[in-house]
């Protein structure tokens, strides 16, 4: 239910103007016909500038019209003079979730300033929202501002330990973890332990610890026990291949490594170090074969 329909429900006829508007607004933005809405519920604000229902309502209609930061402005204003009405806090949730898939749709178009712009003035109306904290962290992520990634990551976790997502991501980044890898070990320990029977899970501690260890004996068992809960995470191949590479187990880490290349074909870094195994293995054109494949996968990447 959007908050057109919400509020549709709240009106009969009533003689007040700014009412009349409103019931008018409503029903044109629930049918779609957005220059109307805006121009009954604009002219509805004029009327009653400190009514929070028109304000939810113009929160609403902006959002539609891709003007975001007008749409914030009203739900604040909403906000501000509708504390305490169930309707309006109800709207405002409503709301607020259209703004999390409105910044959604902008970060799967790549446009990850615009994303961030969006949800950090939607963070400031409603701090403390695990789903736009994450949001914010994929758009710092997206611009490479690794280290605010980090902290949003983590503070999506301390607010809601159950969103895999942040986890997920932070996977991606231990490189850039510097101090904040003890938090991250202690949230991938916790959220492993809460999820023995999630092979990603064990695999992302596995791969925090190789990162501050790469001859972790306790990363080992987790990447084997992650590969029994499920073959199929090319992932977890390739971290336990490249373990048992640098433990010389060549023949051991070739089995692994190709099985993370069978499992996807287009990551390029199972084919490097597939390249290495084969090279100490004394398999020279299938060391050539693999080092072609992955100069073709990273050709104008940046890899």
């Amino acid at each position: 239910m959007n908050v057109a329909v919400l509020f549709l429900f709240l009106f009969a006829a009533d003689p007040n103007a700014a009412q009349a508007l409103l019931k008018q607004g409503l029903v044109a933005l629930q049918k779609g016909n957005l220059p109307e809405a805006q121009k009954d519920l604009e002219q509805a604000s004029q009327l009653d500038p400190r009514n929070p229902l028109v304000q939810s309502s113009l929160a609403e209609l902006y959002l539609r019209l891709n003007q975001p930061e007008k749409a914030l402005g009203a739900a604040k204003d909403a906000e501000a003079d509708g504390a305490g009405n169930p309707v309006v806090a109800r709207a405002l949730a409503i709301f607020y979730t259209n703004v999390f898939q409105y910044a959604e749709g902008l970060l799967r178009s790549q446009k990850f300033s615009e994303a961030a712009t969006v949800t950090e003035a939607a963070l400031t109306a409603k701090p403390g929202d695990a789903q736009l904290t994450l949001t914010l962290g994929v758009a710092r992520y997206g611009q490479r501002r690794f280290d605010e990634a980090i902290t949003l990551f983590l503070e999506t976790i301390s607010l809601d330990p159950t969103i895999e997502q942040p986890y997920e991501f932070l996977g991606r980044v231990l490189d850039q973890a510097g101090s904040h890898m003890p938090q991250i070990l202690k949230d991938y320990e916790s959220w492993a332990a809460k999820n023995p029977q999630n092979a990603k899970a064990q695999m992302l501690l596995a791969k925090a610890l190789l990162a501050s260890d790469p001859k972790s004996r306790r990363a080992k068992e987790l990447l084997q026990r992650s590969i029994t809960l499920d073959d199929r995470d090319w992932e977890s191949h390739y971290e336990l291949g490249v373990l048992l590479e640098n433990e010389h187990d060549y023949t051991g880490a070739a089995q692994e490594l190709s099985r993370a290349t069978e499992l996807d074909p287009k990551q390029p870094m199972p084919h490097y170090h597939l390249a290495r195994v084969y090279d100490r293995l004394g398999e020279p054109e299938k060391a050539q074969a693999e080092r072609e494949i992955h100069q073709r996968l990273t050709a104008g990447t940046g890899q």
